[in-house]
């Protein structure tokens, strides 16, 4: 098709005018198409010559170097244009279209990597790739395969890096991470744009916004999609590759869970959500079982929002059932601190405190687990000296 790179370019240009109200509920990182969105979508698949590979090939060029047609439009990001259309024109043809395309796809996703995209742009290729395993989730030819897991290793890492971005080292000399002081934005979870629409409009040019702005979003994303993408994209016998990954992940994702500010609060419940995906898959658990734990027993646990309470249960009953140690060495604490005597240089409030903590995440883990599952655990979790110091806690933890 002569001037093919332009003729989508200008599709791009009318989806961008072509959007919904402001005002329009959202309730993805990704918005949906409106109807006269996905009449282009039509009106594209009704061009003969506009085979499936044709159009990959064409946006991969208008994202290469996309035509200067609309310099009046000071904030029009093109490409986030042109990746939306693609989006819902992947949801929309027939999968043997999209699977006899793959060559052409896998050349668009990696040049995506390279070409720069802003952060909305990075959510999109993470969704267009989604959309492929979702329609196909396994490869015939094993270099494909491996391909696809490489692609899939490259375009996580960059979405992790955005998740990342609100986040600064302690000190110059240590890896460690912590949330910037300074406030992101907001997400309820319910409406994920709205409040900022101008702002991460998928028309918008974000040269001007820093990473920080889009965290929460990726966060978000990360939430719905990655578990289950790492598990198609990486059959039984690959799993170890997916580890260093989410370790990877992990380190961004940890500093959020530590951080208990009502501005954090966002990134808090996307994260949660995130770990609590991953912990259903049982190979995963190498990647955060450590940091779950030591998240589990920090003294600010129980500061959370309510939202959370079911995410953190489906953590704590996959990390204490799906081995048969953890949830001893949690019982070996709490015997501990109630055998171990008084330090004479110790304020006793607050060892009795310290005991109390370890109770109530005792009474945490089993009430997120099954029915009776800790019953030959009863006698020594009601032991004499716990009855002695904490007669409520223990009242509170009898009656999970």
């Amino acid at each position: 098709m002569n001037h093919g790179v332009h003729f989508m370019a200008a599709i791009a240009f009318v989806w961008n005018e072509r959007r919904q109200n402001k005002n329009a509920s959202r309730t993805k990182v990704i918005p949906a198409a409106g109807e006269e969105q996905l009449l282009l979508v039509e009106l594209v698949r009704s061009i003969s010559v506009m085979r499936t590979e044709t159009v990959i090939q064409t946006v991969k060029e208008v994202l290469k170097q996309p035509p200067a047609i609309a310099k009046d439009k000071k904030h029009l990001s093109l490409e986030v244009c042109m990746l939306q259309f693609f989006y819902a024109y992947t949801q929309r043809i027939p999968v043997t279209s999209l699977v006899d395309s793959w060559a052409a796809l896998l050349l668009l996703l990696k040049d995506s990597i390279q070409v720069g995209l802003p952060a909305p742009g990075q959510f999109l290729i993470l969704g267009v790739l989604n959309e492929f395993i979702m329609k196909n989730p396994s490869l015939e030819n094993k270099k494909d395969q491996r391909d696809l897991q490489d692609v899939t290793h490259k375009i996580v890492d960059a979405i992790g890096a955005i998740a990342g971005s609100s986040l600064e080292q302690t000190t110059w000399l240590r890896r460690n991470l912590e949330v910037k002081p300074s406030p992101k934005i907001m997400v309820d979870g319910t409406n994920v744009e709205s409040d900022i629409e101008d702002m991460l409009s998928p028309a918008m040019e974000t040269s001007s916004i820093t990473p920080s702005v889009y965290s929460v979003h990726a966060l978000t994303l990360l939430s719905e999609v990655l578990a289950h993408l790492l598990d198609m994209v990486f059959y039984s016998d690959e799993k170890e590759r997916v580890i260093p990954l989410l370790v990877n992940i992990m380190h961004y994702v940890v500093p959020y869970l530590r951080n208990h500010s009502a501005h954090n609060a966002s990134s808090y419940r996307a994260c949660v959500q995130l770990l609590s995906s991953l912990s259903g898959y049982q190979y995963t658990r190498r990647a955060w079982k450590k940091e779950a734990f030591d998240l589990f027993m920090d003294s600010s646990f129980f500061q959370m929002d309510a939202s959370c309470v079911n995410h953190w249960r489906a953590i704590m009953d996959n990390l204490m059932t799906h081995d048969k140690t953890t949830f001893r060495d949690l019982m070996t604490r709490v015997a501990v601190a109630q055998s171990s005597s008084l330090n004479l240089f110790a304020n006793r409030d607050v060892e009795l405190e310290q005991r109390a903590m370890l109770l109530k995440r005792l009474a945490f883990a089993i009430f997120s687990s099954e029915i009776d599952q800790y019953q030959k655990y009863l006698p020594d979790i009601q032991g004499h000296d716990l009855l002695k110091y904490f007669v409520f806690q223990v009242f509170s933890c009898s009656n999970v």
